[in-house]
C-alpha cells in the first residue's frame, strides 16, 4: 500500500515521524511526503529512509480562496499521479486542501491527525469573520470526507464539537505524536539551578514571559541559570529583541540558536520550562523533556496541560502571567531536593501514556 503523509513543510527540513514511517515500512507500505515547494535541496532524511518529497503550492496561511482551489487540485494531481492508497494529513490548515484533493484522487483512505488548532480559530474583527466564513464550510466537509481523525488533545476536540465542525463520529484523541524513549533515555539532573526553554521564538510560545521571568528570577537568586534556545525569524516581531539582547548582553539570559542535538541541551536543565499559549498539540519538546526525566513548568493551557499532573512533575501556570513563573522558578531553586522525584514522575508518564510505538500503533491499526 502506498501511504502519503502531508504536512507544510519545504523538502530541506528533517523528517520528524522517523518512527512513525519505519513502523510502517515494516507493515511492507511504501511512503511519500507531501510538502510545500521550495528551492532548497532535499533533506539526507529522505534518502537514508528512502522516501520521496512531491511538492505542491500549499502554506500555512494560505486564506485566499483561488489560492486554496489551486493547491487543492495541485494535490489531487498528484496523489492521482502517484496512486497513493492512504493519506495521513497533519496540519488543520491544510486539511481542506489535502482531504478533498484525496478523495477527488480516489484515495482510499484518509486519516486528520488534529496537532493543535492553529490560529483560525484565534482570528477576530472583520478579517477574521470573513475568513472563517469560508474556511469552516471547507473544513467541515474535510472533516466529513475523512475516514479517521486523530486529535492530540481532548481542548481542541471539544472545540470544535461545540463549533459543530465535526460532522460524523469518526474522531478518537492519541497522546501527541508520542517520543522515543530510547533516543530520550532517562538522564539523572546535575546540580546547578538551571532552567531551559527550548522552541521556535515567537511571542505565543512565551518567550517574552521567559525573558522576564529569567530577569527577575536572576536578581534574586544570581546562580541560576536560563537557557533560551530555538531558531528565531529574522522577520519576527512578536518579540521584545531590544529586552532579549539586554537580557543575553547582561547574563540573565543564554541564547543558542536552532541546536540539532536537542537532548544534550535538555541535559543541561534541571527544570524546563514552555509557557506557551500557541494553540498547540502536545509539545514535542516537552515530551523530549519528560523523557529525559526534567521537572516541567508550563502553562494551563491546550496541549500544554496534558503533560503536567500538577505538583507530581512540575507545575502548571496562567498563560501570560510572569508573576506565576517566577513564582515557581523560585520554589525550584528553594525546594531543590524535590527535583528529582518530579524528574522521575515525568519520566514515568512518558512511559505510561507518550511511548511513540504506542501512539503509532493506534494510527497503523486504522491504515
Amino acid at each position: 500500500m502506498k501511504v502519503a503523509i502531508s504536512m507544510i513543510v519545504t523538502c530541506d527540513k528533517g523528517i520528524d515521524r522517523k518512527e512513525l514511517i519505519k513502523d510502517l515500512k515494516k507493515q511492507g507500505h511504501e511512503i511519500v511526503y507531501i510538502g510545500k515547494e521550495s528551492n532548497h535541496p532535499i533533506n539526507p532524511d529522505f534518502e537514508e529512509l528512502e522516501v520521496e518529497f512531491l511538492s505542491i503550492p500549499v502554506g500555512r496561511n494560505n486564506v485566499n480562496p483561488f489560492n486554496e482551489i489551486k493547491s487543492l487540485f495541485a494535490a489531487k494531481k498528484v496523489m492521482q499521479a502517484n496512486n497513493i492508497d492512504t493519506l495521513l494529513a497533519y496540519g488543520i490548515k491544510t486539511f481542506p486542501t489535502m482531504v478533498i484533493g484525496a478523495k477527488l484522487a480516489g484515495v482510499k483512505k484518509i486519516i486528520c491527525i488534529v496537532n493543535g488548532s492553529g490560529r483560525l480559530f484565534q482570528l477576530s474583527g472583520v478579517k477574521g469573520k470573513i475568513i472563517k466564513i469560508f474556511s469552516y464550510p471547507m473544513l467541515w466537509l474535510a472533516f466529513l470526507l475523512a475516514s479517521d481523525i486523530f486529535f492530540q488533545n481532548k481542548d481542541d476536540l471539544k472545540m470544535l464539537r461545540k463549533k459543530k465542525l465535526l460532522p460524523k463520529n469518526n474522531y478518537n484523541t492519541i497522546n501527541g505524536s508520542g517520543v522515543n524513549l530510547d533516543t530520550y533515555a532517562f538522564q539523572e539532573i546535575g546540580q546547578k539551578p538551571t532552567f531551559l526553554m527550548l522552541s521556535r521564538l515567537t511571542g505565543s510560545k512565551g518567550v517574552n514571559e521567559y525573558i522576564e521571568a529569567a530577569i527577575q528570577v536572576k536578581r534574586l537568586y544570581p546562580q541560576a541559570l536560563f537557557y533560551l534556545i530555538g531558531p528565531m525569524d529574522d522577520q519576527e516581531r512578536s518579540i521584545n529583541k531590544e529586552r532579549l539582547h539586554k537580557a543575553v548582553s547582561e547574563g540573565a539570559v543564554k541564547l543558542k540558536g536552532k541546536v540539532e542535538n536537542v537532548a544534550s541541551y535538555i541535559q543541561l536543565c534541571k527544570v524546563f520550562v514552555l509557557p506557551s499559549y500557541y494553540p498547540e498539540g502536545i509539545p514535542r519538546s516537552i515530551l523530549e523533556a519528560m523523557a529525559l526525566g526534567r521537572p516541567i513548568l508550563t502553562t494551563n493551557s491546550p496541549g500544554c496541560r496534558e503533560t503536567v499532573e500538577h505538583g507530581e512533575n512540575g507545575f502548571l501556570v496562567a498563560p501570560r502571567s510572569i508573576e506565576d513563573l517566577v513564582e515557581k522558578m523560585i520554589w525550584f531553586i528553594e525546594n531543590d531536593t524535590k527535583i528529582p522525584e518530579m524528574g522521575k514522575r515525568s519520566r514515568e508518564i512518558c512511559e505510561e501514556r507518550f511511548d511513540v510505538n504506542k501512539v503509532n500503533r493506534v494510527i497503523i491499526d486504522r491504515i
